[in-house]
């Protein structure tokens, strides 16, 4: 039977009694992360690619009924973006993978820029800022991130690509068990323990336990 009018009524004043108890928790949260950012010293990284890793994963072995799990993802994603600019803004640098920025950032300032090698050289000037480049582009061209910035998380798309995400000096670094490299020139991705001593290492990154949702 379809629900009726008094139902629904009843549906949506407890849906509004949810709403204002999110928020609540959201403003704690928030005000937690707040006198986080105020211990931390002005050279320590506010973004930590492993603990967010850890945050997505533990969410989602714990999620079960209606929501969607991209949606999940999603938020979390938006809610650690947002934390970490509390504690220090910043900025997200992009070509062409907006929309990957967004999904996993929020909205948090983005740039846009020509080439991918432009991305990366405005990490220079800003430590804390973030790139989110395409595998396409030839980014890592021998020399063309060192010292400027470092690797530290990759994630494939739902349209089979991948894109890699970069990070400026004081963004945190990976110490997961994948390793982006360079191998004889050419772009190379293992397992830490496959690493070979003349290989030239662009970062490390745990596995995405997710896809990240693009248009078709």
């Amino acid at each position: 039977m379809s629900p009726t009018p008094e139902d629904l009524s009843s549906l949506r004043d407890r849906l509004d009694i949810v709403d204002r108890e999110l928020h609540r928790l959201l403003q704690e949260r928030f005000a937690i992360v707040e006198a986080i950012g105020r211990t931390k010293g002005a050279d320590e990284a506010i973004i930590r690619p492993d603990r967010e890793v850890d945050v997505v994963t533990n969410r989602l072995a714990l999620h079960d009924g209606a929501m969607p799990q991209e949606t999940l993802i999603h938020i979390w994603r938006v809610l650690i973006g947002g934390a970490c600019a509390v504690q220090r803004p910043y900025r997200i640098h992009v070509t062409d993978t907006l929309d990957a920025a967004r999904y996993l950032y929020g909205p948090v300032d983005v740039v846009r820029w020509p080439t991918a090698s432009d991305a990366i050289a405005a990490l220079a000037d800003k430590p804390d800022d973030v790139a989110v480049l395409p595998d396409a582009s030839a980014w890592w061209v021998d020399g063309a991130i060192a010292p400027a910035a470092h690797a530290f998380a990759r994630f494939t798309q739902s349209d089979g690509t991948k894109i890699t995400i970069l990070g400026g000096a004081r963004v945190g670094a990976s110490t997961g068990p994948k390793v982006l490299c360079l191998r004889h020139g050419a772009f190379y991705e293992c397992d830490a323990s496959d690493l070979a001593g003349t290989d030239t290492v662009l970062g490390r990154y745990a596995p995405s336990p997710f896809t990240i949702p693009v248009a078709q």
